[in-house]
């Protein structure tokens, strides 16, 4: 029954309003059984009454009026106010006059209880507080002289003792019901107000992700509603550009392993169906015929191979070693292993390192790193040009390794998607060291610096060259040793 936000919104609101009138009832109830609160306002209505009516009769006995006349405004004066009015002798207590004419003889006046407390509104030298009658039922009592000339009459005037539920039910029902009902229309309207300013930015994220579900991922909500509800609409705004990313990059994805393996298998199809049908009879045709199939073949290999090097990475399945490596040492080490391909490709490739302390990581995989770095950069530069491998340290808890070129450098436009899966600068243009490249290479070593707490960036200006520079903690990472997934 209460399944929506504004249903629940009423109930916790009515729930509090029950709670709080029931807390104030008993307290009203336990003022209603207090004495003072129970009897003196009608004390003190009856002390207003008996002003009045002594004033009354005062201005009656000064006219002369005959005490037949007196008693007859004495009786309208009971009906109107509703109260009782009795003409008691102070001494003897003889009941003289009674305007309910129930036949009263006497009147104890000794009997009447007072209330405890201090009362200064009231006479303290006259009879006044609770006096129970003859036949058993309780009156509230308070009296007043009837003049000077007859200082021994009272007039005594009584109405029933209210009990507790009658003073609460008198007194403060009504308040009571009323304040509930200001409540209730105040609960109402603020959850309507409240479910409206969070279920309907909800209820756009609901359409939204329905969007989402069906395919159509550019989907951006705006930011309205309570602090909480724009922080989970900002988040879902984050979740949908990823998933609009993530669904792009895995279309990319799909496309450029479908482009980059049919091309490899076209030529070897073709290549190996000439072979087939004898168009590559001679000895040279056919030697060639095999160079291209087995060159396409092992292109093939080294993709898939990566492919399965980066889905082992980001599903967490590569184990890295975490132990102190000497990384001037092994950036030595990487220098003097490609320092004969560099001479054979006429680049000079030189070395600068400083003191730097070890990085925890796993060595062969750093060596994967800066290898295929240069590797990547002897690719790129002509005949002629330069490479310059350095390092140093980057402020007290991070060394710096910058491998930069002078090769044809990198468009401004292009340079953030260079470590993007299959993503190459010029597919059209082949590398300078003729294989070509299936643009796996540089995701690779940015998943494998990210694995070891690192960070690699790139810089390039067109025409002077490239660098790409690898910053790595010397500080134990907080990671786990199993590199995390992406």
């Amino acid at each position: 029954m209460f399944t929506t936000l504004r249903s629940r919104l009423l109930l916790s609101y009515l729930a509090v309003i029950a709670t709080v009138l029931f807390i104030v009832a008993l307290a009203l109830a336990a003022v209603s059984l207090s004495q003072s609160a129970r009897i003196l306002p009608t004390l003190r209505q009856l002390n207003a009454i008996g002003q009045a009516t002594q004033r009354e009769l005062v201005r009656l006995t000064e006219q002369g009026v005959d005490p037949a006349v007196q008693a007859r405004a004495l009786d309208q004066i009971a009906a109107e106010q509703d109260t009782r009015i009795l003409v008691v002798d102070r001494g003897s207590g003889q009941v003289l006059y009674d305007s309910s004419h129930a036949g009263l003889a006497t009147l104890n006046l000794d009997a009447v209880r007072r209330p405890r407390g201090e009362f200064p509104t009231l006479d303290a030298s006259l009879p006044f507080g609770s006096l129970q009658a003859p036949d058993g039922a309780r009156w509230l009592i308070y009296s007043l002289p009837l003049g000077a000339r007859n200082g021994r009459l009272l007039a005594i005037f009584a109405r029933p003792e209210p009990a507790p539920l009658q003073v609460f039910r008198e007194t403060f029902l009504r308040p009571l019901c009323q304040a509930g009902l200001v409540a209730l229309l105040l609960a109402v309207l603020l959850a309507v107000l409240i479910s409206r300013s969070v279920a309907r930015p909800l209820q756009t994220m609901a359409v939204a992700a329905e969007s989402i579900a069906q395919g159509e991922y550019n989907q951006q909500i705006p930011l309205r509603g309570p602090d909480e509800v724009q922080r989970v609409a900002a988040s879902f705004n984050t979740m949908a550009a990823q998933v609009q990313a993530t669904h792009q990059a895995q279309r990319d994805f799909v496309a450029n392993v479908s482009h980059d393996l049919k091309t490899p298998l076209t030529s070897i199809q073709g290549w190996s169906q000439a072979i087939l049908d004898g168009a590559a009879a001679t000895p040279e045709q056919q030697q060639r015929a095999a160079g291209i199939i087995h060159g396409e073949a092992e292109r093939m290999g080294r993709m898939v191979g990566q492919l399965l090097e980066l889905a082992r990475i980001e599903s967490g399945q590569l184990q890295l070693a975490r132990q102190p490596v000497d990384i001037g040492q092994l950036v030595g080490d990487v220098h003097r292993s490609l320092a004969l391909r560099a001479q054979e490709k006429e680049i000079h490739f030189t070395l600068e390192t400083a003191a730097v302390p070890p990085v925890p990581g796993d060595h062969d995989r750093l060596v994967q790193i800066f290898s295929n770095l240069v590797d990547n950069a002897l690719a790129h530069t002509p005949a002629g040009g330069r490479i310059h491998l350095s390092l140093r340290p980057y402020g007290d808890k991070a060394v710096e390794v910058v491998v930069q070129d002078t090769g044809p450098g990198i468009p401004p436009d292009e340079l953030s998607r260079i470590f993007e899966r299959f993503y190459q600068v010029d597919k059209a243009r082949a590398r300078n060291d003729g294989r070509r490249g299936a643009g796996l290479g540089l995701a690779i070593v940015k998943e494998l610096v990210e694995a070891h707490g690192g960070r690699i960036t790139a810089r390039s200006q067109m025409g002077q060259g490239s660098a790409f520079v690898v910053r790595l903690p010397t500080a134990p990472p907080e990671a786990s040793t199993v590199t995390q997934r992406r």
